[in-house]
């Protein structure tokens, strides 16, 4: 199964859902992230959080939505104040994270939605 997390510049939060995405994957899922305008780096703020977490974001780094499979399962919107992406799912799923300033807080928050998306999907 394919999921995608889609947001404009894929620098923090779409590329932090494709990390903890590939952190509980059990073999299951092809994780993905892109944006519409990507970014030139990782947002340092959020992979400060991700190295205090114990996760390494080595490796990840934003990409344009042209890099993902023509298709996904599912594509999840991260909420990012803007019109999300467009792309071609079965499923879409919101993550609704456009009204969270604490960067902190967004990475807790995404965390525990990836975690239950992935439960969600694997029953």
């Amino acid at each position: 199964m394919k999921i995608a997390f889609v947001c404009s510049g894929n620098s923090f939060k779409s590329l932090i859902g494709e990390r903890f995405g590939n952190e509980f994957n059990d073999g299951t899922f092809e994780i993905y992230s892109a944006g519409t305008n990507p970014a030139e780096k990782v947002n340092e703020a959020g992979e400060k959080i991700m190295k205090s977490k114990g996760y390494s974001m080595e490796g990840y780094h934003p990409s344009s939505m042209d890099k993902l499979p023509e298709k996904v399962d599912v594509l999840v919107k991260m909420g990012c104040d803007i019109d999300c992406p467009i792309h071609l799912a079965d499923k879409v799923v919101n993550f609704g994270l456009e009204n969270v300033k604490d960067k902190k807080k967004c990475v807790e928050m995404i965390e525990l939605k990836v975690k239950k998306l992935l439960e969600d999907l694997s029953q």
